[in-house]
């Protein structure tokens, strides 16, 4: 089992902020010591598809796109998510999405709004904020910082920027409307250009700001309006909407949270490592056996019932009526492979010598029933009937093309 990452390029615009994620779960696997050969990275438009050796996963980036079946159909079973930074839009959940977020308890949630919300459904979940608040604090020893970087303001802010600012300030953008070969790449040499040069960042993004604050560079967090996705940034920064752009602080001191960022680190790396101790050594056995050359199998035991389905059944629009005798596994696959096939099929009677259950909203009843239902086709589904139903049939004259038995192929 191995540690992931993701691997992100957007179809259109590139916001750059979303690859600093990535970078910042790379320093922690750096901090964890995990070589570079046990991460795999994996694009993250396949992750539901991804069958490679089973990986764990921080989940940091949002996952806001369209599929059917929410979360639950996010990831495939080849990945175990750990939920560092969840962040959502909607306020409502599928039942599965409940059931799938209860298997990985406890979510950490990168903003309030996500957090409320699955609280609502009892889903244990924590603020956890985002993880590029875990980047360490740029080196300031025998260093000069000279330069103003301001990267995607509002328009609106623009007039309210005193002139010596304004004047050397470097102007820039982390959403590229044209396609980059690696936009992990450019965001790294832009964070890197923050770190040795910046005196002073202002900007309106989560991913410039937070990645900044965290290496102690003064940042100005302005916005025309604030989005519930900086509902935790608040607490680390003030954040100026539009009323309050006049009363700015244009010399803002670094923000010093390292005790806090340390316990987040540590946290982070606990569940990481929990995971992993959790699920390796499992997962280390069934990638064993899954790495083979595969046969073509068959569900033997279904095979005679599947050969006479295939055979005598032959309209599929007809309205065939059929029974099952004898309740196991095998007669939940044979009403299974029939409703696939045929749509106006209907399962008449349920046939058991031993209990009286529910099934498919028909009660069981004795097989001896069978006599006053002589048309119906049969389908035995159990190796203890075998005998007994062809006693029965041959009693009653059951013509062989209206039944058929379970038979274990050899």
């Amino acid at each position: 089992m191995k540690f992931a990452n993701y691997l992100f390029n957007a179809r259109k615009v590139n916001n750059l902020g979303d690859n600093m994620q990535l970078i910042a779960i790379d320093q922690i696997y750096e901090r964890m010591g995990i070589p570079q050969k046990d991460i795999v990275y994996i694009d993250k438009n396949e992750l539901s598809t991804y069958k490679g050796e089973y990986v764990i996963l921080p989940v940091t980036m949002p996952l806001i796109d369209y599929i059917d079946g929410g979360i639950s159909a996010r990831f495939s079973d080849h990945i175990v998510p750990v939920f560092l930074g969840l962040t959502l839009v909607t306020d409502t959940l599928l039942p599965e999405e409940v059931e799938y977020y209860r298997r990985f308890e406890p979510i950490g949630c990168r903003d309030e709004r996500t957090l409320n919300t699955l609280r609502r459904y009892s889903i244990q979940a924590y603020l956890h904020g985002c993880i590029t608040a875990t980047l360490p604090k740029r080196e300031i020893e025998g260093k000069s910082f000279n330069k103003v970087f301001i990267v995607d303001i509002p328009d609106d802010l623009v007039q309210y920027i005193p002139d010596n600012i304004k004047k050397d300030a470097v102007w820039r953008t982390h959403l590229h409307d044209e396609p980059i070969d690696d936009p992990k790449a450019l965001m790294r040499q832009y964070y890197e250009d923050y770190k040795s040069e910046a005196k002073l960042v202002i900007t309106s993004l989560l991913h410039c700001s937070v990645p900044c604050i965290a290496a102690g560079i003064p940042v100005i967090l302005a916005k025309t309006d604030i989005s519930y996705r900086f509902s935790w940034v608040d607490k680390l920064i003030k954040i100026y909407s539009k009323s309050e752009f006049l009363n700015i602080n244009w010399n803002p001191e670094p923000i010093e949270y390292e005790e806090h960022k340390e316990r987040v680190i540590q946290t982070t790396i606990e569940r990481l490592f929990n995971a992993y101790k959790k699920y390796q050594a499992i997962y280390d056995i069934s990638w064993f056996y899954e790495q083979r050359e595969k046969n073509e199998y068959i569900v033997d035991a279904f095979q005679t019932i599947k050969t006479f389905i295939d055979e005598k059944m032959t309209d599929f629009n007809a309205t065939y009526e059929y029974s099952i005798w004898g309740l196991t596994q095998m007669s939940t696959l044979t009403v299974s492979y029939i409703k696939q096939r045929y749509q106006n099929a209907k399962l008449m009677h349920v046939y058991d010598s031993y209990r009286k259950s529910v099934f498919e909203g028909i009660t069981s009843e004795s097989p001896e029933n069978i006599r006053k239902y002589k048309n119906d086709i049969i389908f035995v589904t159990t190796n203890g009937a075998q005998s007994a139903a062809k006693e029965l049939f041959n009693d009653i004259g059951k013509s062989s093309e209206s039944y058929t038995i379970l038979e274990v192929i050899r």
